[in-house]
């Protein structure tokens, strides 16, 4: 495994492993009490900075590539999901987390779109973008799960 593809793997598994873990508090808690409505900020907050960070990594792929002919729709995708990241902080904690688990599915879908040539094919290895398909997967699993009542 190249150096590179181990910082990126602990770059996605610390953030995961914190999540979950907090997630995994906040579904402990009993649903009237206020910290179960604090933590679910919090939890959609954090999840909301996680898909900006998702977004903004395909526009910096693209720009990359930028003679690629499809490499501007990777952008406008990645804008539009830095942009629901910023929905996400201004709606109520239950809908941030419904909101931002759908939006991480799109990202898994968006990523998954690279494999048949309906984005740029060539914008990250296969193994990356497979990778970031499940990755956004779990996120928004954890997100979902830590909604429920």
């Amino acid at each position: 495994m190249i150096d590179t593809a181990r910082v990126l793997l602990i770059a996605a598994v610390l953030p995961a492993i914190g999540l979950s873990s907090f997630a995994w508090r906040i579904t402990r808690l009993d649903p009237m009490q206020p910290e179960r409505l604090i933590g679910e900020l919090r939890l959609a907050q954090w999840a909301a900075l996680l898909l900006a960070a998702a977004g903004a990594i395909p526009i910096g792929l693209a720009i990359a590539k930028m003679p690629a002919p499809s490499a501007n729709l990777d952008v406008a995708l990645g804008v539009i999901f830095v942009g629901l990241a910023g929905i996400v902080l201004q709606r109520d904690p239950r809908d941030a987390l419904l909101l931002v688990a759908g939006a991480f599915v799109l990202h898994a879908l968006a990523d998954i779109a690279h494999r048949p040539d309906w984005l740029t094919p060539d914008l990250a290895p296969r193994w990356y973008t497979v990778g970031c398909a499940t990755y956004n997967t779990y996120l928004a699993a954890v997100c979902y799960w830590a909604r429920r009542r």
